[in-house]
């Protein structure tokens, strides 16, 4: 299992290694980047997955895998997000991660957050000093299928891509 932290920490519960626990320390990753990446090796072992991160806001906790690592991650029937939820005490939600480095990223990054929600599209909003700002822009009907408030989600998706997002409605 590929982890942001190393072979020897993702085993090992306690302390981390130096050079992991300096990550932690210049924050690279998070306490919950740690305790998501032992979790997720104490079910799955040493399968062939990627754990990029873990973001926490509100109720949810979305896990963000590699490419294709998805059902494995969920596990047969949702046996290791059961697992999972029960270890953390909040909802969680597993997404394929990628860079987001353009509005179609973006936009299949939001579809898999939002999801059962419809995502229209993605518009990025030039402002001054050459900041872009992204507006995901949701179905007005899909509005109650949102799994969590609209505030909750802008700042997941915020701190996945490292660029400041909103949820709009059409």
């Amino acid at each position: 299992m590929k982890a942001p932290i190393c072979e020897v920490c993702l085993k090992t519960d306690g302390i981390l290694c130096p050079a992991d626990e300096k990550k932690l320390e210049e924050g690279i990753i998070s306490e919950l980047d740690v305790k998501v990446a032992r979790l997720l090796y104490r079910l799955l072992g040493d399968v062939d997955i990627e754990f990029k991160k873990a973001v926490e806001a509100g109720d949810l906790i979305v896990i963000v895998v590699g490419e294709g690592d998805v059902p494995i991650t969920i596990g047969k029937g949702g046996k290791n997000i059961k697992t999972l939820v029960k270890e953390l005490g909040k909802r969680v939600r597993v997404i394929e991660g990628m860079k987001a480095d353009t509005p179609n990223e973006l936009k299949k990054l939001a579809s898999d957050l939002l999801y059962p929600a419809g995502v229209f599209g993605v518009n990025v909003v030039y402002k001054a000093g050459g900041k872009r700002e992204y507006k995901v822009l949701v179905f007005g009907r899909d509005r109650k299928k949102l799994p969590e408030k609209p505030e909750i989600l802008e700042s997941i998706l915020s701190q996945i891509t490292g660029k400041k997002v909103r949820i709009s409605f059409v």
